[in-house]
């Protein structure tokens, strides 16, 4: 296999570009900028660093949303909310194994696994984290329809659920990965 002569320059070059004229530029903060605009700067900096951290409380904020929309004009359809809840529930937690057992479940199987695979979710136990938070946001959606986002119990429980949701999200490496790329 022949050696390309220029591989080391290019290498270099890509390597370095950040150093010449058109790479990053260093901001230093003007003596004229108020201490406040600095810090929202930064911060906004880091939340959209970070963004894919944000996951969990957007559908929770979106979940209080609808469930508020909902309810103030149609709050029997509390009651199709559990229906979708459980049957997406039953659809989404049936083990693969299952479902290609029979025939007429293996179309069911066959578009279960292309949505899988086209949201990227290849193993089981993220298939079933994403069943656990379709279930547990779909229960709290169809109780704050029936009852109004802001009843007594119901915003602890979705914070408690954010939260406990929200760990494995944190911690997945793929989301890390996504991130850093």
């Amino acid at each position: 296999m022949r050696r390309d002569p220029y591989r080391h320059y290019r290498r270099a070059m890509r390597r370095n570009w950040r150093t010449r004229h058109g790479g990053y530029p260093v901001i230093w903060p003007a003596s004229y900028e108020p201490a406040a605009a600095i810090v929202f700067a930064a911060l906004g900096r880091l939340a959209y660093r970070h963004r894919l951290a944000f996951l969990p409380f957007a559908i929770t904020g979106a979940a209080f949303i609808l469930a508020a929309i909902v309810h103030r004009h149609h709050p029997g359809m509390w009651v199709i909310a559990a229906v979708v809840t459980v049957a997406a529930g039953l659809v989404l937690g049936m083990p693969h194994r299952l479902l290609w057992a029979r025939p007429a479940r293996s179309i069911t199987a066959g578009f279960l696994t292309r949505v899988w695979a086209a949201c990227g979710i290849s193993r089981p136990v993220e298939r079933v984290y994403v069943t656990a938070v379709a279930v547990t946001y779909g229960g709290w959606l169809s109780a704050a329809i029936a009852a109004g986002p802001a009843e007594k119990p119901l915003p602890i429980i979705a914070a408690i659920a954010t939260v406990v949701l929200g760990i494995p999200w944190w911690a997945h490496r793929r989301r890390r990965a996504k991130v850093r790329i």
